[in-house]
């Protein structure tokens, strides 16, 4: 929605003036801060990631996912499309230069799992993220832009400290939920800075058992060990 007013204004100030314009994002954003304050976090599934990896053997039925290693779970993160996307674009990114941002939302710098979310294909809930990719640009291999854009990156130069961005805004991503992995004090990699990961319900039924509730978000019972990635994450610009 936000987008497509954004283009309406751009064709339309040419005609119109700003004004109108100014008007219509103010009002696309109230709608949006509105939308949001329907979403209720459920405060005792609040987790901390610690670690970006992926399993380090094959799990059957969350193929190609990568994992969101908590203190209390981890969090199996698959494409939209359940596919190979993640693996891809981790096999061929340098990683020292990638990472993963939360989405925007009540500018509030950590990452939200929505329950029941429209369109969202888990039980446990979807995840929103902004893959980012940011490196100076003397710094860049040959074609290594070019490769970004074929994974549908939007890429920029000219950033300052003489920067290059490419990122991808993901939505709706599935998420199950498994307990804590196995190698949880022996990763290799963790997050230089540790990042809060909250639930969230839509109008949440505040009846349902604890108990019950916590069964349907971890359908595994086994934990696994992982192989973490040198990834770290980056807040929402102006949080601190």
């Amino acid at each position: 929605m936000s987008k497509l007013l954004s283009r309406l204004c751009l064709a339309g100030s040419l005609v119109l003036g700003l004004s109108g314009c100014i008007v219509s994002e103010k009002l696309d954003y109230q709608l949006m801060v509105q939308e949001d304050a329907k979403w209720v976090a459920d405060e005792q599934f609040t987790d901390t990631i610690i670690a970006v990896g992926k399993p380090a053997a094959p799990i059957q039925g969350v193929e190609h996912a990568i994992v969101f290693a908590g203190e209390k779970r981890s969090y199996l993160v698959q494409s939209a499309k359940r596919d190979r996307e993640f693996i891809d674009i981790l096999n061929q990114v340098d990683l020292a230069y990638f990472s993963f941002k939360p989405m925007p939302a009540f500018n509030a710098p950590y990452f939200r799992i929505r329950i029941g979310e429209q369109g969202c294909t888990s039980a446990q809930g979807c995840i929103a993220t902004i893959l980012w990719f940011e490196k100076p640009t003397h710094l860049l291999a040959a074609g290594e832009t070019a490769k970004l854009e074929g994974f549908d990156f939007t890429c920029h130069d000219g950033f300052a400290g003489g920067m290059t961005r490419c990122t991808k805004n993901l939505w709706r991503l599935p998420v199950t939920v498994a307990p804590a992995v196995k190698n949880i004090n022996t990763l290799s990699y963790r997050l230089r800075q540790p990042t809060t990961l909250k639930f969230y319900h839509y109008q949440p039924d505040k009846a349902l058992a604890e108990e019950k509730r916590l069964k349907a978000l971890m359908p595994f019972a086994k934990a696994f060990d992982i192989i973490t990635f040198p990834i770290q994450f980056i807040m929402v610009e102006g949080i601190k």
